[in-house]
């Protein structure tokens, strides 16, 4: 004789058959997780904006490259350094509370930016010191979301979690731009920067109706000893399991040559293929929509994404895309072949990106989640140093050779340890 089926899951919304709501992809089926995705896509949104601003404002102020570029590196940089040291206070701290008090900061800073615009007292050391403030709070924000959401659906709809939290930065890459640009023209840039707060305030109250993890659903287990030994700990679990060396290594390889092609992207756009900056944006458009249509796509899966194919393949089509965009860049001379590679390279990007995190979430200890995904969350900073080599290299024997060789590294890293 069979037991009686228990109580319905109160924060999970009915199945396929079960209406409007069963028709969604499967992790905005619990509510505590689409409360949270609503407020990150606010806050992604607003982060864009702010970036955008930020770089437009410099270039207002000064229309100096070099300066522009290190609003880029002021942004990174403490990421790229503090990140680890955020994953080790997201498995310290209440995740919950660090999300909040640093959607906050990120929310004041935009504020403050928005005043000093507005006032006319704006300069670019302001703009340069609020960019390092604003990414090391970011080191602290990203591991603690990373490390919080997956509490918050079922083990079976973890891909469609990492997928759609993957959607909101492909969809942000695709709208904040043009978004800013017109808000810019139409009410001007402090505008800009009072909306980039907005989402931010927004993503912090969506936290406060989010129901508190209970144990081992994205609570941190509490200190194991002093942050430095957490440190190491995190570090000597990764070092000690090979799936984890692997995934990891590949992500950081591929992100280090594989993503030198955005970086060289004005020496295609302007001097190989001749269609200026608005073929440029056409360009970057097709790699975002080829990344959000995988995000889509694997989002709405209801079945768990299996790790070694689209992982491995993904990797590799992905280098091969941007090997051959490269190659026929420079000999064919099609634009629209290289937009269908580019969008074939973001489509591929993002089907190996979302594995490697389902992968890495699904099997990391929750005790240890925020500092293994720090340390995945790194290859972000990663880029921006493979972006510095592509363009060294491209120095020598141009960006199609440069970017070429690029493209079949990451395709060579990905077939070899798998064979």
């Amino acid at each position: 004789m069979t037991a009686p089926p228990g109580p319905p899951d109160p924060d999970r919304a009915p199945g396929p058959d079960g209406g409007a709501r069963g028709r969604l992809p499967p992790a905005l089926r619990h509510a505590p997780y689409r409360r949270y995705w609503a407020g990150a896509v606010a806050s992604v949104g607003g982060y864009n904006l702010v970036y955008f601003a930020q770089l437009w404002l410099v270039h207002e102020l000064t229309a100096s490259a070099l300066l522009l570029g290190a609003v880029g590196a002021a942004n990174a940089a403490p990421a790229f350094l503090l990140t680890m040291v955020g994953g080790v206070y997201a498995d310290r701290l209440d995740r919950r509370t660090l999300i909040l008090g640093s959607q906050v900061v990120l929310a004041a800073l935009a504020a403050a930016m928005a005043a000093l615009v507005a006032t006319g007292t704006a300069q670019v050391w302001h703009v340069l010191v609020i960019a390092v403030a604003a990414g090391s709070v970011s080191a602290f924000d990203i591991p603690a979301r990373q490390a919080f959401y997956p509490g918050l659906v079922g083990r079976g709809d973890l891909t469609s979690a990492v997928a759609l939290n993957a959607s909101i930065w492909q969809g942000a890459r695709i709208a904040a731009p043009a978004a800013a640009g017109f808000l810019i023209a139409l009410a001007g840039t402090p505008t800009v920067f009072v909306l980039g707060a907005a989402g931010f305030v927004a993503m912090a109250v969506m936290l406060l109706a989010v129901r508190r993890p209970g144990p081992g659903e994205g609570a941190p287990s509490g200190p194991g000893g002093g942050p430095a030994r957490e440190l190491a700990e995190g570090l000597g679990y990764v070092r000690s399991r090979p799936e984890f060396r692997f995934i990891i290594g590949m992500v950081m390889f591929s992100s280090f040559f594989g993503g030198g092609y955005l970086i060289l992207m004005p020496v295609f756009a302007v001097d190989i293929l001749g269609v200026g900056a608005q073929g440029q944006g056409l360009l970057f458009a097709a790699t975002g929509v080829g990344s959000l249509s995988a995000t889509l796509w694997l989002s709405a899966r209801v079945r768990p994404l299996p790790t070694r194919i689209p992982l491995v393949g993904g990797a590799a089509l992905s280098g091969l895309s941007v090997a051959a965009f490269a190659i026929t860049a420079r000999y064919v001379g099609s634009y629209p072949l290289a937009a269908g590679l580019m969008f074939a390279a973001g489509l591929f990007t993002s089907v190996y990106f979302i594995a490697a995190m389902s992968a890495l979430q699904a099997i990391v200890p929750d005790r240890l989640r925020g500092r293994v995904m720090a340390l995945y969350g790194i290859s972000w900073s990663v880029m921006l140093l493979g972006g510095l080599q592509a363009g060294l290299i491209a120095s020598f024997i141009g960006a199609p050779a440069a970017v070429a060789i690029g493209g079949a590294l990451v395709t060579a890293f990905a077939l070899g340890p798998a064979l």
